[in-house]
């Protein structure tokens, strides 16, 4: 079997880009004590044209990627694995996947929750935190994009005899993509009760103390999307790689398209702006956001898949360092800022402060992941830390 079907640098150099991203807007959030918006229903943002709104639409934007990027190559690198162990069965593969999952949940409620917490009490502005759909308070669970991913574990493992048929994950993945437009309720039902269910399915807000960031089946899309492309990664990364910026490029295309169309948009733009047009819905993802999040992710992946044969390329090298511990760099970049934010910006900064935090991070958070990375190659096969 080829290196590339071993492990795609690229893969990797790309999650890295999107997990810096992931960083940088957390700093906007946490330290920069500004953050944007992005319900099917309640509070929107909306930007205004001045340096500062713009600045925070163009930073948010980029960030966009992130999520998308997470369950999209999460479902890649399964397919991955699976071809890499063609000695694993079923059996054996929901077992990995259930271990994962479990081990995600577990790290979601007991680690990156306590973080959120200590951010958000670390806001010294007097200002509420934006509302968002439904009803009840406080938080006894939060359902956060960790949630979700392991969640998504959990569901690959139980559907890894269907995904080994040719094509079944994206067969999968169309009914989950269209459960948002035919079952979401219209944004001026968003204060209206939903179910325990409605919420982890579909309608992110909060019944009674649960409280929903991410619901399943729209982001399980991604995932089976990603599983999909994996497979072609696996047979033919060549072709598969070139074939990515065509990909992307026209579902960048089609979104906009759809976009301007007023198609495929939970919420449509409120004026003429360009800052209208760009500012789209996540929670959950419309048609539009999935297009364009998808198409920026595989062109990304084009991008960096090409500087990865370049030995003299510093940056995917360095990326890929980050992009092979994701759920390490997740966790100690979350603490790192909640605490940095509690304890010296509790009233919020500029943006160019919040730049200098992140970028003075960045060395601690590379020499962590590459001590993980370490330590995990080292590892023997069935160690718990090859579950990270």
């Amino acid at each position: 079997m080829s290196r590339a079907a071993e492990r795609l640098d690229g893969l990797d150099a790309t999650r890295g880009a999107i997990m810096l991203l992931m960083a940088l807007d957390h700093v906007g959030a946490l330290v920069v004590r500004r953050h944007s918006v992005e319900f099917w229903g309640g509070a929107w943002t909306r930007y205004a044209d001045t340096g500062r709104d713009v600045t925070q639409l163009l930073l948010r934007l980029a960030s966009d990627l992130c999520a998308p990027g997470f369950f999209f190559w999460m479902g890649a690198g399964a397919a991955l694995l699976a071809q890499r162990r063609p000695d694993w069965g079923a059996a054996q593969f929901r077992r990995h996947w259930l271990a994962r999952g479990v081990l995600v949940l577990a790290v979601s409620q007991v680690i990156e929750v306590p973080a959120w917490i200590v951010g958000i009490a670390g806001d010294g502005t007097g200002q509420p935190p934006p509302a968002w759909p439904g009803h009840g308070t406080p938080v006894h669970l939060a359902w956060t994009v960790l949630s979700c991913l392991g969640g998504c574990m959990l569901v690959l493992g139980a559907l890894h005899p269907l995904l080994r048929r040719p094509g079944a994950a994206f067969l999968l993945a169309l009914p989950c993509l269209a459960a948002t437009p035919l079952f979401l309720p219209p944004p001026d039902a968003a204060m209206r009760a939903e179910s325990i269910a409605a919420r982890l399915l579909l309608v992110p807000g909060q019944t009674g103390g649960v409280y929903v960031e991410y619901p399943l089946l729209p982001w399980l899309a991604f995932v089976l999307l990603g599983f999909a492309a994996g497979r072609r990664l696996a047979v033919a990364p060549a072709r598969a790689i070139r074939a990515a910026l065509i990909a992307g490029m026209a579902g960048i295309g089609v979104a906009m398209a759809l976009r301007w169309s007023g198609i495929g948009s939970i919420r449509p733009p409120r004026d003429a702006s360009w800052r209208e047009f760009v500012n789209l819905i996540k929670y959950p993802p419309s048609l539009v956001y999935v297009l364009s999040m998808l198409g920026g992710n595989l062109c990304l992946f084009h991008l960096f898949s090409r500087l990865s044969t370049k030995r003299d390329a510093v940056l995917p090298r360095v990326l890929r360092v980050f992009g092979r511990a994701p759920l390490v760099f997740y966790v100690m970049h979350l603490w790192l800022f909640a605490v940095i934010g509690a304890l010296f910006f509790r009233h919020g900064t500029h943006y160019a402060v919040g730049l200098g935090v992140w970028l003075a991070a960045l060395p601690v958070l590379y020499r962590i992941c590459a001590r993980f990375g370490a330590w995990r190659r080292a590892a023997p096969a069935a160690s718990w830390l090859q579950l990270v």
